[in-house]
């Protein structure tokens, strides 16, 4: 639902925040996470870049138009997707304790529909007395805003292109 709401909307990134948990207590540090696929990873990629459906246009003439199975949105972004998970880590290391293992891939099935760059961020773990008394803080929850507003900045800054179709089709005052 997450990801359906980011692409009805038209987003341009896609953050999912989260709060960590483990059986260790004394696990803790913020982690950032991009999309992996399965073994299926080039195929998915290939399949994301190349399907495509000629579409009647009205007046006559037709049109191309991207069809993309959901479960394979991602895939056309999984390199924007790494890049950002590295810039998240970059500003959370500055801003909060991160884990020794801060940027990791994994199948998320939140990730999986997203049709932007996606990441998700576990900006500390419950589980971890310190670290949920921590988060319960303005102070923390200040900074971790302050990153992660600093690495989408960062990142529209290095990939302008991925904003450019949304900022055009805003309506004047709204970009």
């Amino acid at each position: 639902e997450r990801a359906a709401f980011a692409n009805n909307n038209k987003a341009d990134l896609f953050i999912s925040l989260h709060a960590n948990a483990s059986l260790r207590r004394s696990a803790a540090g913020a982690e950032v996470f991009s999309l992996t696929l399965d073994s299926g990873d080039e195929e998915a990629r290939r399949v994301a870049a190349s399907e495509g459906v000629a579409m009647p246009v009205f007046g006559g003439g037709t049109r191309e138009i991207d069809v993309i199975l959901w479960e394979r949105a991602q895939a056309q972004h999984l390199t924007q997707s790494a890049a950002f998970a590295e810039l998240v880590e970059a500003r959370l290391r500055g801003a909060v304790p991160v884990s020794p293992r801060a940027v990791q891939q994994a199948p998320l099935r939140v990730l999986v529909g997203a049709n932007m760059p996606a990441v998700l961020v576990e900006i500390g773990y419950i589980s971890n007395p310190d670290q949920e008394a921590a988060m319960a803080s303005a102070p923390f929850q200040a900074r971790v805003a302050q990153a992660l507003a600093d690495a989408v900045a960062g990142f529209f800054a290095r990939e302008p292109a991925v904003a450019a179709p949304a900022a055009a089709a805003a309506p004047e005052g709204r970009r």
